[in-house]
């Protein structure tokens, strides 16, 4: 993974500022209420800096630089549920996406498929992976994370609903696509994976897994120029 470009770190600096405007507001209620709690975020350890080095592909200086920009935004060294709302909310506007809005089940299930050690809050390491992840992933990568957001309620979706999940997903995650083409790709998977009866809602959690499963359906979803006959 390439290291940030100039531009792209002042852009994360700025919005990551922005959002912790409103995140910090939010923090300092809670210290007022539970001023018996608070608590100093650690430092990093030598070997949690050499571990994030190798994997982000950036000098130890740079890892400790964006760990102090993180404490902060956010003091307590994590982001809670409610702070992940108000900077999704703040990224989207920082877009100019304000249409393409996720509904709060998706962006929890967001969360905890980003909380890897399932204690309810990103720590640095997780927060900053999403966003290296948004900011310079390959599309690939972030929509196999998409794929991944596990329905804990096993849900289930009309194509429609799900044309609009993904649509919403892949304009937060910078994802190119046209709309049409997201709908034809959808509609066409669905069509060869028999989950195309339109009396029938589908479970997101099985269509994920079909796609997943399956390389050509990674590739529809993400191509502009649609070829069922590759498919």
């Amino acid at each position: 993974m390439q290291s940030l470009s100039d531009n792209q770190e002042k852009s994360f600096l700025n919005l990551i500022v922005q959002t912790s405007s409103k995140g910090l507001v939010f923090l300092r209620r809670l210290e007022t209420k539970n001023l018996f709690r608070s608590r100093l975020a650690l430092q990093l350890t030598l070997s949690q800096i050499t571990k994030l080095s190798n994997q982000f592909n950036l000098s130890s200086k740079e890892i400790e630089g964006w760990y102090e920009r993180f404490i902060c935004c956010y003091p307590y060294g994590y982001v809670s549920f409610q702070e992940f709302l108000i900077y999704l909310k703040q990224l989207n506007i920082y877009r100019e996406n304000q249409q393409h809005q996720l509904s709060k089940s998706l962006i929890k299930q967001l969360f905890y498929t980003l909380d890897l050690n399932n204690d309810k809050q990103l720590n640095f390491e997780e927060f900053f992976q999403f966003n290296l992840l948004i900011n310079q992933g390959t599309d690939e990568d972030k929509l196999k994370l998409i794929l991944n957001l596990h329905d804990r309620q096993q849900n289930y979706y009309t194509q429609q609903d799900i044309v609009n999940i993904l649509t919403n997903m892949f304009a937060l995650f910078n994802i190119p696509t046209l709309e049409n083409n997201l709908s034809q790709g959808i509609n066409t998977i669905l069509t060869y994976a028999d989950m195309n009866n339109k009396k029938t809602k589908i479970c997101w959690n099985t269509f994920c897994t079909y796609v997943l499963n399956n390389s050509s359906s990674l590739e529809l979803l993400l191509s502009n120029q649609l070829n069922s006959e590759d498919f």
